[in-house]
């Protein structure tokens, strides 16, 4: 019964909230009211929330390893040399021998999240990205038999699987090719950056380069099970970039650099959304616009804490967090060196986003 009270508490306050108040403000209600009750927000295709019984999630999360199967997950290698992409197949390990992959070259692995598959513009724009100022081998991760679905519970229940088909594929690459796992980069947005930080986990040939995590799905995970969700102990260095953190991404720190632009809640140009998909979304946009921009332009300024983040969105003289250790987001390569801890950048509202 009380929480019955609560669900009905939570609709009166939203209403009176949707009608009143900036979403930036119903969001955090909506938070607010969703940690004391026993519902959870799930998001859905229309672009929404809704609530779904806390038990009944459990349960279906008890089910954790789908039915998927390696020959329900692309592998697509792309590179330079060849017009089109070659498809890898962990069960048919001829298909490795007899692609354009080179061991000397560096190996960036893109994985979409929910909703979208090898198509979508977050890999398209990675994958161009790279390709287009380097020669890299970029191997996409379509796993869309199970992201593409109105439940977005069963896609969940499919990141660990995926996460180990991928690791899988690494392992060979490095014992048929001789792949060495530090020139290994595994770039994945929303659950495809859980996917990398599975990959990270269960891979064996030793520890990949670098994961960037990009706005990582906050629901259904939590940053108390780092064994479920990406963390940083799944690479040598985990770059994770908030760009929705508290709706659609995870706001807390779980990478050896986190970095928030803009405050990493609510990006610039994304105003009027209540569930954050253009924030969300923002994450891959910054990636892509980094990747070729001068260093100097990518600076982000050192935090304590995301208290320290919030003071520095709220302040208006841009030189009150403009001080202490710096580090670039994104780039090529990485700031692997010397990124620790939490980071702050303002952004443009377009590209090009570090103008």
């Amino acid at each position: 019964m009380a929480g019955l009270k609560a669900l009905g508490l939570m609709f009166i306050v939203m209403g009176f909230a949707g009608a009143h108040a900036e979403p930036a403000v119903l969001k955090r209600l909506e938070r607010e009211l969703t940690k004391v009750m026993e519902w959870i927000r799930i998001p859905t295709v229309a672009g929404n929330w809704t609530l779904e019984h806390r038990g009944s999630v459990e349960s279906k999360l008890q089910l954790r390893e789908s039915s998927l199967k390696p020959k329900d997950v692309e592998l697509l290698l792309y590179t330079r040399w060849d017009s089109h992409s070659h498809r890898l197949d962990v069960e048919k390990e001829e298909t490795f021998v007899g692609s354009s992959f080179r061991s000397d070259r560096l190996t960036k692995v893109v994985v979409h999240g929910w909703q979208s598959d090898k198509d979508s513009e977050a890999v398209t724009s990675i994958r161009k990205a790279y390709l287009h100022h380097w020669d890299y081998n970029v191997i996409v991760v379509d796993w869309s038999s199970c992201s593409i679905t109105f439940d977005y519970i069963a896609s969940v229940r499919c990141v660990p699987v995926v996460g180990q088909i991928v690791a899988q594929m690494l392992d060979t690459l490095h014992n048929r090719l001789g792949m060495n796992m530090d020139s290994v980069y595994l770039i994945g947005h929303s659950l495809g950056a859980h996917v990398a930080g599975f990959a990270g986990k269960k891979v064996q040939s030793g520890k990949v380069n670098t994961i960037y995590a990009l706005d990582p799905a906050l629901p259904l995970f939590s940053v108390d099970e780092p064994e479920n969700r990406v963390s940083n102990q799944d690479a040598t260095f985990v770059e994770v970039i908030h760009t929705n953190g508290g709706g659609l991404g995870m706001m807390d720190p779980i990478g050896t650099a986190d970095f928030y632009p803009n405050g990493g809640t609510d990006q610039p140009g994304c105003e009027l959304e209540l569930v954050g998909i253009c924030s969300h979304s923002r994450s891959y946009e910054l990636l892509v616009d980094s990747l070729g921009t001068p260093g100097e332009k990518l600076t982000a300024y050192k935090v304590d804490s995301l208290k320290a983040v919030e003071k520095a969105e709220d302040a208006d003289d841009d030189e009150l967090y403009r001080h202490g250790e710096r580090a670039n987001i994104g780039g090529e390569p990485s700031d692997s060196g010397k990124a620790r801890g939490l980071y702050y950048i303002t952004t443009n509202d377009e590209s090009p986003f570090f103008a």
